[in-house]
């Protein structure tokens, strides 16, 4: 009998809808079924790590980006898998492995129970799924914390009011290769080819590869700028001179000391660190898919 266990976050959309399917699609007498309901901001990490101490054998997260990045952080390197139940507003992680919105469709696809081992970013102790940022799409994720509504509305209002705060600030890079200066507008390390809303910056990028996709676009006129992210709305890319791709395992970022935005899977955080030491952990999370 398989130990399963879901995680819902109670403020998602069709989180009641999703406890009442569970228990309607999976048979109780092949399944050791266990459901919780996240109420609280720190709540999904105390359920994911209590459930992997009674035995789960695969924590299925139900929610958002947010939802997802909070069970994932606890599942790598462990023999526990992770399913996801989107039903948040991004979705990238899910959107990336092709796992549908629609409630029936991606429970069938729990019941297959089809895993692979994913590769995870790492940014100093703290892991991430899709992507990391600072610059201008950071800007964008904190003036998004401060609109009340969500949604892809909400991302283009903040969109405009990061263009009007930004203020740029200068990096210094080391990899295996090169070492250089930089005070880029765009500043994306991506394990997916996700932002969420099937928006990307880095369309070739994969979880199965070892490797994390750098893309930088480097300060430029305005025009050019809005020019670039117009077509990259629309998932073209002309080859602009001052955009910078590069598949990489390793990168140390030397910043100023001062309290930076940055971007992590969606989520705004303000860090005041000297370096962020950025890595890929290859085949560290079982994920169904």
């Amino acid at each position: 009998m398989r130990n399963l266990h879901f995680i819902i976050n109670q403020l998602s959309p069709n989180a009641t809808r999703v406890e009442k399917e569970v228990l309607r699609n999976f048979d109780v007498n092949e399944y050791a079924l266990t459901i919780k309901i996240s109420k609280y901001e720190g709540h999904t990490v105390e359920l994911t790590m209590a459930s992997i101490s009674e035995g789960a054998l695969t924590i299925v997260a139900c929610g958002g980006d947010g939802t997802v990045n909070e069970v994932a952080q606890c599942l790598v390197n462990t023999p526990v898998s992770m399913g996801i139940i989107p039903i948040g507003s991004g979705n990238g992680l899910a959107r990336h492995l092709c796992i549908p919105t629609k409630l029936a469709s991606a429970l069938e696809i729990l019941k297959k129970f089809e895993s692979e081992k994913m590769d995870v970013g790492q940014v100093n102790n703290r892991y991430f799924f899709c992507n990391i940022s600072v610059a201008f799409s950071a800007q964008v994720i904190h003036c998004y914390d401060q609109i009340p509504q969500r949604g892809l509305k909400a991302y283009s209002k903040a969109f405009f009011k990061a263009i009007s705060t930004f203020q740029y600030t200068t990096f210094q890079f080391q990899d295996n290769e090169v070492q250089l200066t930089s005070t880029p507008f765009i500043l994306l390390f991506s394990n997916t080819d996700q932002l969420g809303y099937n928006k990307t910056l880095t369309p070739d990028a994969s979880l199965f590869d070892g490797k994390l996709d750098m893309i930088r676009v480097e300060r430029s006129n305005l025009f050019l700028l809005s020019f670039f992210m117009l077509f990259a709305f629309f998932r073209k890319f002309p080859p602009f001179t001052n955009i910078h791709r590069k598949q990489l395992e390793v990168i140390k970022i030397s910043c100023p000391n001062q309290l930076l935005n940055i971007q992590i899977d969606g989520e705004r955080l303000a860090w005041r660190a000297t370096e962020l030491n950025i890595k890929v952990v290859p085949k560290s999370l079982e994920i169904i898919y």
